[in-house]
């Protein structure tokens, strides 16, 4: 009938729209059930169909699935269950397109549906692929072959990947160094496990990450001059230290201290008291 051929050919557009691997949900049993008896037998032919419009569509979708490369998957959903969830609400959106457009042209030409929807935009399409699957960027970028800011535009608006990821970076925060003891960086960790000695400081060498580590009791200025003269002693001078801007960093006695040695201080670490 009628809903059969619009659907035919609606999977048919879908296949087409989308070379690339992608998830197709659907709540039509005849669709979900062609594509799963195309696919599970290798070789496979169509027998006589006594539906002169479904069986150009039929044919098209066999010849399509015969010779794709990238993998899909197709799952079947009730229609009208009155659930939630994001794949009930997508279904009743596709419902309702479905029913403006079998308004507007008709329910039995269904060449004329589909060429009254819009056709979306690469962007478009990754903005959808998006909101199903919350990929990340890159993985936006290399589907979709857009650019690498294109790709990060819908994961920066979507509320939900926002609770449990960041922003994505748009370059780096800390440059290296371009030669052995031109720029250390330093930091201060808490392991609560060493007693009193769970002040653990490191100091890497961004050029080569040759690094030296050191325990102490405390955080004062004297400590963290004490410590830097061990690491000068071990990885050699370096020509710049960024360190964050906790009040041991920025005391007078420290800046003394590495203006002696010719050392200059820069601040950037995250600080976490």
């Amino acid at each position: 009938g009628s809903p059969q051929i619009v659907e035919s050919a609606a999977v048919v557009r879908a296949f087409q729209l989308f070379p690339e691997p992608f998830s197709l949900i659907t709540d039509s049993a005849h669709v979900a059930g062609i594509i799963k008896r195309i696919e599970g037998i290798e070789g496979s032919v169509l027998k006589d169909v006594n539906n002169d419009k479904l069986c150009p569509w039929l044919t098209c979708l066999c010849q399509i699935l015969s010779h794709r490369t990238n993998p899909y998957f197709v799952s079947h959903v009730r229609a009208h269950s009155g659930l939630p969830g994001f794949m009930a609400e997508g279904n009743a959106r596709a419902d309702a397109l479905a029913s403006d457009e079998e308004a507007a042209a008709g329910t039995d030409n269904s060449t004329s549906v589909l060429a009254a929807a819009a056709l979306p935009s690469t962007t478009e399409r990754a903005k959808l692929s998006r909101a199903f699957s919350h990929q990340n960027a890159q993985a936006i970028e290399r589907d979709f072959h857009i650019t690498s800011e294109q790709a990060q535009s819908p994961v920066r608006a979507c509320p939900s990947c926002q609770l449990v990821q960041p922003l994505p970076s748009s370059g780096a925060t800390s440059p290296r160094g371009l030669e052995s003891s031109q720029k250390w960086q330093t930091d201060v960790t808490k392991c609560p496990s060493f007693g009193k000695f769970k002040h653990v400081r490191v100091s890497i060498d961004t050029f080569s990450n040759a690094g030296f580590a050191s325990v102490r009791t405390g955080e004062t200025a004297v400590r963290v001059c004490q410590r830097f003269s061990q690491a000068f002693s071990c990885l050699g001078l370096p020509q710049e230290i960024k360190t964050n801007n906790g009040p041991s960093y920025v005391s007078q006695g420290l800046a003394a201290f590495l203006n002696a040695w010719g050392v200059r201080r820069t601040f950037g670490v995250p600080y976490s008291p």
